[in-house]
């Protein structure tokens, strides 16, 4: 692996952990306060682009030996990996003052995993995992 490479993937764990960080900290707030959408459901829009970018991160961060660039097989590894986060985080907002378990945030906690790991995949199709 070259150095490029190599620093890359070092800046890709460290944004993955200071995103997961972020996002165990964004959901143990309690008591959140409430913002007037008009209907739009910006909740389902934030936790889609929450887990989206842990994904995009987890994609870039994981060195998956022998294979580089986009593979299904670690997409559906980040994806399953961020399903069970989404259905524990969910599970420990049961407990948070002001908070629930809502089965449309664990929804959009997955499909922005999906979104997030395929588009870290494609960037990485573009060459052999250099830049970020």
């Amino acid at each position: 692996m070259t150095g490029e490479v190599e620093a890359t993937r070092r800046r890709a764990r460290f944004l993955a952990a200071a995103w997961g960080c972020f996002l165990l900290a964004v959901t143990s707030w309690p008591n959140p306060p409430g913002i007037r959408t008009g209907g739009f459901p910006l909740d389902t829009l934030i936790h889609f682009l929450l887990y989206g970018v842990e994904a995009f991160a987890l994609y870039r961060a994981i060195d998956w030996r022998g294979r580089s660039g986009f593979t299904w097989s670690r997409v559906l590894a980040i994806v399953g990996t961020m399903a069970l986060w989404g259905a524990l985080d969910e599970a420990h907002q049961e407990w948070i003052p002001g908070r629930g378990m809502e089965s449309g945030d664990l929804a959009a906690d997955i499909a922005g995993a999906v979104a997030g790991a395929f588009l870290g995949g494609l960037r990485s199709r573009r060459g052999t995992e250099p830049s970020f």
